[in-house]
């Protein structure tokens, strides 16, 4: 049978191509070295499509932010935001007001929120069934707490709610991405100050035989409003000739209203506090 000879123009396998541009850049090897064997050609194999990174995947995070009623609206608002950490990612931020855990529980049961932002006021001791129930529901959504600024309820709301992070409620469209990015990536979303003060208090639960903190929420209703005030502030990592001067206060009134506090909240506060 004879062969018909195929057109080589255009068809020549990769491994036929000039050897010399992968040879750029090596030291010529020297005279007296004995001669290199041939290099493979399997080795010159260059694919004719090699995987390039293709566009980032658009994925969309649905978020709910609940607050109590009469809250007003966050700082952040709500519509698409733009992940921080990844291209193409966007959360989806819905903000309703309720007046309990029983309704954030039905307002939750249309969408599912893959992050769930909830005003601390709706984190009341009392609540802690409704709380546990809806976790149970909703098994793959992680909590963040909003507040207007940390303190003893807040996290002790914080270990009751198993939330992942926290954002006040000034904060910016930014520091919202950022939190929800930490959560989404399976870290924490807290400041440093707030999980210094977290560990302490799991500490302090744990010397008490795991029975709840007694500087948890009900102790912090009794503090005047000067009191969880400087407290607040404290809580922000700030002095206290910086919250004298916030304040407008002597440093010696700072210093009276945080030995109030520590007394008010058991032997241990001051090291709880101290963070």
């Amino acid at each position: 049978m004879e062969q018909v000879p195929l057109p080589s123009a255009g068809l020549e396998p990769a491994w036929n191509a000039d050897p010399l541009p992968f040879m750029q850049g090596l030291r010529p090897l020297s005279p007296f070295a004995p001669s290199a064997p041939p290099v493979p050609p399997a080795l010159l194999f260059q694919p004719a499509f090699p995987d390039l990174p293709g566009p980032a995947a658009d994925l969309r995070v649905p978020v709910l932010v609940a607050t109590g009623t009469g809250r007003a609206s966050p700082r952040f608002g709500q519509g698409l935001l733009a992940s921080r950490q990844r291209a193409g990612r966007m959360y989806e931020v819905a903000c309703v007001q309720v007046n309990s855990l029983f309704e954030l529980e039905a307002r939750c049961r249309p969408q599912a929120p893959r992050l769930l932002l909830v005003d601390i006021a709706l984190m009341a001791p009392e609540s802690v069934a409704s709380l546990d129930g809806l976790r149970r529901r909703f098994p793959a959504t992680d909590w963040l707490l909003g507040w207007e600024a940390p303190s003893p309820q807040g996290l002790d709301a914080a270990l009751r709610s198993q939330a992942r992070g926290s954002v006040e409620w000034a904060a910016s469209a930014e520091q919202l991405a950022q939190s929800l990015d930490a959560v989404l990536a399976g870290t924490l979303g807290f400041p440093g100050p707030v999980v210094q003060a977290l560990y302490l208090c799991v500490l302090r639960a744990k010397a008490s035989g795991g029975r709840p903190a007694s500087g948890g929420a009900t102790p912090a209703l009794r503090l005047t409003a000067r009191e969880d005030e400087v407290l607040s502030l404290m809580h922000r990592d700030m002095t206290n000739k910086q919250i004298a001067e916030r304040l407008g206060i002597s440093v010696n009134t700072v210093k009276k209203h945080l030995a109030h506090v520590f007394a008010k909240q058991g032997p241990h506060s001051r090291r709880w506090h101290l963070v």
